[in-house]
């Protein structure tokens, strides 16, 4: 599973977040919230979604959003706003269904960054979800972009 390196720029993404907690379906519900809604977001890109996890030591949160043409304008009251900063992104590609995302990101994350020539550098990832991914289907295809920065050379 080789990802392809790309760069982009600075881009921020509105819409519903909460804190995952290993409840099933938890992400399901806030995706139907955002569908019911996301014709409130000024701006909004709604060809393009966001599924965002950010992680740190003490929690799991997880934003599922659009992307927004005008960063800065206010999102509605109860929504969130997540900008991310310029990143170089490792980005895979999963193809099949999202009981099997899991095992994607197990082999990106045990196979590929710990031989890779690149290292994890934020505390969040994202998947990316365009006209590829169809529900339930087994060809649905989404992206998985992981901020990576180049190892450091080892010193001896």
């Amino acid at each position: 599973m080789e990802p392809r390196i790309i760069y982009k720029s600075a881009f921020t993404i509105v819409g519903f977040a909460q804190e995952l907690d290993g409840a099933e379906g938890a992400e399901d519900v806030l995706w139907d919230r955002l569908a019911a809604r996301y014709q409130e977001i000024p701006f909004v890109d709604p060809d393009v979604g966001y599924g965002v996890h950010i992680i740190t030591p003490e929690n799991h949160r997880y934003l599922a959003g659009l992307g927004v043409t005008r960063p800065g304008v206010a999102a509605p009251a109860d929504m969130a706003d997540y900008r991310i900063d310029p990143h170089t992104y490792a980005v895979f590609t999963h193809t099949g269904h999202m009981a099997d995302l899991g095992e994607t990101l197990d082999s990106i994350n045990h196979d590929w960054l710990p031989g890779a020539n690149y290292t994890a550098c934020a505390d969040f990832y994202f998947e990316f979800y365009d006209d590829h991914f169809q529900p339930d289907s087994p060809l649905s295809t989404l992206f998985i972009w992981i901020p990576v920065k180049p190892k450091s050379p080892e010193i001896s």
